[in-house]
């Protein structure tokens, strides 16, 4: 895999962004209309408000195989998104949660919680629990194309990214992700990431550091 290298994302990534978010999508929302709806909360949201701590991997052709997008303030990122993403949202691609479409699909009750999410910038899983979000501001996304994998680049991604925090100034950082992904958590926990040891769903689980059907994991910097 010679001639991959890390790169700042630039404007023009945005197709090969989406293909990536696309592809690596996790299967319980690989479907439309989840699939659209999501691509504002897990990658168009980022690239548009906060493309300063947004790193792909190209190919050597400049084509982006892989991104990691977060922010060095989740508190920042969320004025931003109410301000500015929300009024550029098409109603017709992600109805407000109140509205009733008629469509079985768009009123399923996990597209109506995406739905939610978007209009009320719901991107992250510490927004409940502010004494935690003030020791972990940041938070990412990490995605490579399948046939990238295992390459070495993950790590060089994550690395590129958390130096890139720890330039602003961030003290720590979290990420949320679906709790039976064993390979992934593996691949956190070996870049020194450890579970959320707070309660975030009110004890509902019975366990730290999960929310539903996924868990959250934190790294000080």
């Amino acid at each position: 895999m010679s001639g991959l290298f890390i790169r700042p994302y630039e404007a023009r990534d945005w197709d090969a962004g989406l293909h990536i978010f696309f592809t690596t999508i996790d299967s319980s929302v690989n479907f439309e209309p989840a699939r659209t709806i999501g691509s504002y909360i897990w990658f168009k949201s980022y690239v548009l408000l906060t493309p300063g701590t947004c790193f792909v991997l190209d190919d050597g052709t400049g084509r982006a195989v892989g991104y990691i997008i977060g922010t060095a303030s989740t508190n920042h990122l969320i004025e931003r998104w109410k301000e500015v993403l929300v009024p550029m949202v098409d109603p017709k691609l992600v109805p407000k949660p109140e509205v009733s479409t008629g469509d079985a699909m768009m009123e399923r009750d996990d597209v109506r919680e995406l739905r939610g999410a978007v209009y009320a910038a719901q991107c992250n899983m510490l927004e409940s629990t502010p004494h935690l979000l003030e020791q972990y501001p940041a938070h990412l996304h990490i995605n490579v194309l399948p046939e990238f994998q295992s390459s070495g680049f993950g790590r060089r991604l994550m690395d590129t990214f958390l130096q890139k925090l720890r330039d602003l100034g961030s003290g720590g950082v979290h990420l949320g992700m679906v709790a039976s992904n064993a390979n992934a958590r593996r691949f956190y926990e070996r870049l020194g990431f450890q579970l959320c040891d707070g309660v975030l769903d009110d004890g509902e689980s019975g366990e730290v550091g999960r929310q539903g059907h996924a868990i959250c994991l934190v790294k000080k910097l």
